[in-house]
């Protein structure tokens, strides 16, 4: 905290959005090691894309509203936070975050391949998962398009307010979009950068984009704000009336509140991004409160660690996950849930041995 005036302004690092990403980066590990498990793919799957275990239906929430949402919640408030701001630079830093996306694609795809040989795939078409695998539209491309998108909104000095409006109408228009060759041709995953298309086309711009445009509109009221407990229970309020209002609706409609992080999770709504946007305004209150007189102890030390490199940790834990899920399927089956546990933990704590081991952070 600096003072500018009589004005005290939070410009500073905020560890509760640290802790927020820190705690998403376990829920994470945890739904990639489950969705690329057997336990996932034999077991718990059916084919609405939900699951038949109550557990596999937590895991399923956690590793959505509480992961994603809030990696690219955080990103946008980011945004505001950042030194590095101009266009230039964010043009620069959404190139290298698409780029890498795209390499970590190519790395998996290796592997499916070589799953292949095993019998890993099943009865599916090997021409079809590779372009799936090497052209899926993961959270890397998407953040990538994100900065460029910023990028250009500073380049062309739009207003804070005009952008939310353009980012809203997009959402609006995707929705109104085809599936371009059925969600099945290697194209739809051009088309699939923008709005949903298939499973793979994870994240598309057009329908994610609220979420770092909320974080930034979210991160100049935080960067301003006097009293960070008032806030953060205003925030506590908006989220659970948010929540109420938007379950209420979703359950009045016949919707089933699973599709949201299950079967139609990345194919975003104005009705799904608010339910998910609630979420993610509640847990933030909820972790601010959790952390605030945390001391200096190992656990804020970690999740600094872990918001600090966050991208690496994101390479990381798929370069071992990769790897693990073939042999899951060949040699070793993660078939039950103690087993999966086991797995995660492992994940994660490889993924931050730089910082058990090491002294530097």
């Amino acid at each position: 905290m600096e003072k500018e005036g009589n004005i005290q302004l939070n410009t500073g690092r905020q560890f509760e959005l640290d802790f927020a990403k820190f705690v998403a980066i376990i829920f994470m590990i945890l739904v990639h090691c489950y969705d690329y498990s057997p336990l996932y793919v034999s077991t718990d799957a059916i084919p609405s894309g939900h699951t038949t275990s109550t557990l596999g239906t937590i895991i399923e929430f956690l590793g959505a509203q509480p992961a994603a949402p809030v990696f690219m919640f955080c990103m946008g408030i980011g945004l505001v936070y950042t030194r590095h701001d101009t266009p230039e630079e964010f043009a620069r830093r959404g190139l290298k975050l698409f780029i890498t996306g795209y390499l970590l694609n190519l790395y998996r795809t290796m592997f499916v391949v070589g799953g292949s040989l095993f019998g890993a795939l099943g009865d599916n078409s090997l021409s079809s998962i590779v372009a799936a695998f090497a052209l899926c539209v993961d959270i890397l491309p998407f953040a990538g398009l994100s900065f460029l998108f910023f990028a250009l909104m500073k380049h062309l000095k739009v207003s804070l307010w005009n952008v939310t409006i353009i980012v809203l109408v997009l959402l609006i228009i995707a929705n109104m979009l085809p599936v371009v060759g059925g969600g099945e041709q290697w194209y739809c995953y051009i088309a699939g950068l923008l709005w949903y298309q298939n499973s793979f086309t994870s994240f598309p711009l057009m329908q994610w984009l609220p979420f770092p445009m909320m974080g930034v509109l979210f991160g100049r009221l935080l960067k301003d704000t006097t009293n960070k407990d008032r806030f953060y229970l205003y925030t506590l309020l908006a989220g659970v009336i948010t929540f109420i209002l938007t379950t209420s609706i979703t359950l009045l409609r016949g919707i089933d509140l699973r599709t949201f992080f299950m079967s139609d999770y990345f194919n975003m709504n104005i009705l799904s991004v608010a339910w998910s946007l609630s979420i993610v305004l509640t847990l933030l209150s909820v972790y601010y409160f959790m952390v605030k007189n945390l001391g200096d102890c190992m656990l804020r030390q970690i999740a600094t660690f872990c918001s600090r490199n966050i991208n690496k940790i994101y390479l990381w834990q798929w370069i071992i996950i990769t790897p693990l899920s073939v042999l899951s399927f060949t040699v070793l089956p993660v078939d039950t849930y103690w087993k999966l546990f086991i797995e995660v933990a492992l994940v994660f704590f490889a993924c931050i041995s730089r910082h058990l081991f090491c002294k530097t952070t």
